[in-house]
């Protein structure tokens, strides 16, 4: 019986806004916070997290983290639930509408308002220098064997300039494990890789070696009505995790997961018992988003996410309440089928380009990495793509909605307390960080509804 109400377990920055004087340019210098409460439990993160964001909601005009660029001056926005506090990066002075909501914060919240280089207009306009049909140009440098491929490239959260990852190109499917250049050699080739983007965007560029982490491709057995959160086995015989269920536009209700976790194309099947889930619905694709909508005969899919481990056997699941933007500073959690649930992982950067294992380059994602919060430090594994990631609400009780897994990154060795499902089949890739789909980008690209609980 599947149930809910359940619950499973740069410098100092904080500003009391509703003491400045608005008639004064709205730039300070942060002062000092105090520590966290020793014993801030789960739900009142959660809760702060929700006021939180609710703020930012106001100050970004409910817009999504990409389209926040049509904010005059706006650069970005951090929320930091343990702390109460708000961190806005702006170019210029941030208008009285803004100012006003700064003013009236509720008690015990405080923010700052940090001078940005850039806005987060300024930044975009640079990243489309670097690309070309929408997405990534190769780049060339003197001495390198192959193209060095863009694999992220995205704003800096203080609006300092664009930070860009790369490696050597490969090809499609295909990257280097252990990276071919020595560290001094690897430093020179970054270093000239920022020179050549700086001068081709015209912003400063902080550029890095990031080769794509490879997800080859992740509850276990699912059943009709089908719910988020479960191992499917792909149309290629490879494993992934279901997303969250949703409507077409023409009211046919579908499981949603990753484009990329399509294989051959055809039939979807659950990962134990191989029961048929249905069908790739070919007009419900959009490989930018790496969205994919799954036909289902029995037309009923349930706006409910599994949760606990991969392990998990007893069918829990809670109820899929909404969607929500996402915002730097964020937490959520991740819920691949491969590893299962794991929470306190929290968002570094919205609003970043980046290319897939698969070669396809996504120009809306945001990315997220382990905490000391997330149990055993890691934020996904290998087979976990096209799983939720949604944020807790109501003590708990329930899940909003906010991305799909896309990519992943820093791997690092497996802990031998982390629960793997197919760790019989090949060698686990355990993730510090992984990249998402914005749920709202997916929702308004794909009109799709979501379905929730």
């Amino acid at each position: 019986m599947k149930q809910s109400g359940r619950g499973r377990g740069r410098a100092a920055i904080a500003l009391s806004v509703a003491a400045l004087t608005l008639s004064l340019p709205f730039v300070a210098a942060p002062s000092a916070v105090a520590s966290p409460r020793p014993a801030l439990t789960a739900p009142a993160i959660e809760k702060r997290q929700e006021t939180l964001d609710t703020i930012a909601g106001r100050i970004t005009e409910g817009l999504s983290e990409s389209d926040r660029a049509r904010i005059p001056g706006f650069t970005d926005i951090e929320v930091d639930p343990l702390h109460d506090s708000l961190r806005l990066h702006w170019k210029g002075s941030p208008p009285q509408r803004v100012r006003h909501i700064l003013a009236h914060l509720p008690a015990g919240v405080h923010a700052a308002v940090l001078p940005a280089r850039y806005s987060k207009a300024d930044l975009h306009t640079a990243r489309a220098k670097l690309l070309h049909a929408g997405r990534p140009a190769d780049l060339r440098l003197p001495g390198a064997a192959a193209p060095l491929r863009i694999t992220s490239i995205g704003p800096a959260v203080d609006g300092s300039g664009l930070e860009i990852g790369y490696d050597e190109d490969r090809g499609a499917g295909r990257s280097d494990r252990l990276d071919p250049l020595a560290s001094a050699a690897r430093q020179d080739r970054s270093s000239e890789l920022a020179a050549v983007t700086g001068r081709l965007t015209g912003v400063r560029t902080t550029v890095a070696y990031q080769p794509l982490s490879v997800d080859l491709s992740s509850r276990q057995e699912d059943g009709s009505p089908w719910q988020g959160g479960a191992a499917v086995r792909n149309p290629g015989g490879g494993i992934c995790s279901s997303s969250f269920a949703v409507k077409t536009s023409t009211g046919q209700y579908e499981m949603s997961t990753a484009y990329h976790c399509d294989g051959r194309g055809g039939t979807w099947h659950t990962y134990r018992g191989g029961r048929l889930i249905g069908t790739t619905d070919t007009a419900q694709r959009l490989a930018s988003d790496d969205a994919l909508g799954i036909s289902l005969p029995s037309g009923r899919s349930a706006g409910r996410l599994y949760d606990g481990p991969a392990s998990e056997t007893d069918g829990y699941s809670k109820p899929v309440s909404g969607w929500g933007h996402n915002n730097v500073g964020d937490y959520v959690c991740t819920d691949g089928a491969n590893s299962g649930v794991h929470c306190g992982v929290q968002i570094a950067k919205t609003d970043i380009g980046v290319t897939g294992e698969n070669g396809v380059y996504r120009p809306a994602t945001d990315l997220a990495y382990a905490t000391s919060r997330t149990r055993d430090g890691i934020a996904a594994v290998n087979g976990d793509s096209g799983g939720p990631v949604f944020a807790g609400v109501n003590n708990s009780t329930a899940d909003e909605a906010r991305g799909v897994i896309t990519a992943l990154d820093r791997t690092v060795k497996c802990p031998s307390s982390e629960y793997v499902l197919d760790s019989g089949v090949r060698t686990p890739w355990c993730l510090q960080g992984v990249y998402f789909v914005p749920i709202f980008q997916t929702l308004h690209d794909m009109k799709w509804t979501l379905v929730t609980g």
